[in-house]
């Protein structure tokens, strides 16, 4: 059986056929065959039976086109390749039962789809298409269930409303249940028998019983302005990225899944967030280490800066300073490849203003544990978030 890597905290061009792998057994970056640490893999990579066969970047494409696509670059033989999978706008992806799920936004309904595709061929398996809002991420409390966040809509005034998180099963591609939640909730993620929704609009997280599909209790954030990311780390702490702002900095908070209460803060000093509003943060589970972007320099105060925190010791471990281009500005994905231990950072070129241009193709760093660029590659446009596929030898 296969089984493969999903890497939530990161960019296709003419499709060339000749890129495709054949079928490979693929390993989950969830289940890594040697247990390493994070200072482990500074200094050497253990595992050498894993190997990074793609790495997939989502490109939400332009909203009003619904042109969203994937380039699949092959860290192997440096080569990038664009694949149009017909999607609308792509807010998210992820991998489960060697399926490769793109979560995006529909125009026409103002609402979206989840579309599971397989990784060898990149066709389309199945489709959910009764979601009745714009759905924002998807996570798996189980084989056969997955957990979807649906965007808030707005009011006259700009206020966002309560939203949900649909309860959809697998093997119907159908919703059974829409649980509420509270107002624009974004990330989400799985443990001991939770799940952990974090409203980014309200400062909460709503806690799902993964049984029975019940709101369990509402935790306040204090000093958490703006949750939106959360990753369960190697010691089942739930770790919650805090957006920040004018008033209050950006951090990372660390709640025992248990007790749900926070046992850890790490204050990160900048406003997190990516140039499109897409993936911010990316958790290593190989590494223990989470990446945090300050990517939305234009409208947001962000520095341009990645922060890396060592989720075993809950610390700071260094920040990066993205080495800056005058064709090109903002972060807007980021990805860590515990294999070859490199980080993969996506970027926007400027508009005419000094902006980030969304309706061009994005570039692609690579970028070593020393915030030296390796290389780089085009991407599609709007690059907005990066997982890599790996197989065993």
């Amino acid at each position: 059986m296969r089984s493969l890597s999903l890497s939530p905290s990161h960019s296709t061009f003419s499709f060339d056929m000749g890129l495709l792998r054949p079928a490979s057994w693929l390993a989950l970056v969830a289940l890594p065959t040697l247990l390493v640490t994070g200072c482990d893999l500074f200094g050497s990579n253990d595992n050498e039976n894993r190997v990074t066969t793609d790495v997939v970047i989502a490109n939400s494409g332009n909203f009003s086109a619904q042109d969203g696509s994937l380039t699949l670059y092959s860290p192997t033989d440096s080569t990038a390749a664009r694949n149009d999978i017909n999607v609308a706008f792509i807010n998210n992806l992820a991998l489960h039962n060697d399926r490769l799920f793109v979560v995006d936004n529909t125009q026409s309904d103002n609402a979206g789809r989840i579309t599971s595709f397989d990784t060898d061929q990149f066709g389309p398996i199945d489709q959910v298409l009764d979601l009745q809002r714009p759905p924002r991420r998807i996570a798996f409390p189980s084989e056969n269930k997955g957990y979807v966040p649906n965007l808030s809509r707005f009011d006259e005034n700009f206020v966002p409303d309560t939203s949900t998180v649909s309860v959809v099963d697998l093997e119907t591609n159908s919703v059974t249940k829409r649980v509420d939640v509270g107002r624009s909730p974004e990330g989400i993620a799985v443990a001991e028998g939770k799940a952990f929704v974090a409203n980014s609009a309200d400062g909460t997280l709503s806690v799902l019983d993964t049984e029975t599909d019940v709101v369990t209790s509402t935790l306040s954030l204090n000093d958490c302005p703006s949750p939106k990311s959360v990753f369960v780390d190697g010691e089942n702490e739930v770790a919650v990225v805090c957006q920040g702002g004018a008033e209050q900095s950006s951090e990372v908070l660390f709640l025992n899944s248990n007790e749900e209460e926070v046992e850890g803060r790490v204050e990160l000093g900048a406003p997190v967030g990516s140039a499109n509003g897409s993936q911010s943060a990316y958790y290593s589970e190989e590494a223990e280490e989470l990446y945090a972007i300050s990517g939305s320099q234009t409208y947001g105060g962000g520095t341009g800066e990645i922060f890396r925190v060592d989720t075993d010791a809950n610390t700071l471990d260094t920040t990066l300073d993205v080495p800056q281009s005058e064709s090109l500005t903002g972060i807007s994905a980021v990805g860590y490849d515990d294999v070859t231990q490199d980080l993969y950072v996506t970027r926007f070129p400027v508009d005419d203003s000094g902006g980030p241009l969304l309706t061009a193709d994005g570039t692609a760093l690579v970028i070593d544990r020393a915030g030296d660029v390796v290389t780089r590659f085009k991407t599609g446009n709007a690059p907005a978030h990066v997982l890599f596929l790996r197989e065993t030898q």
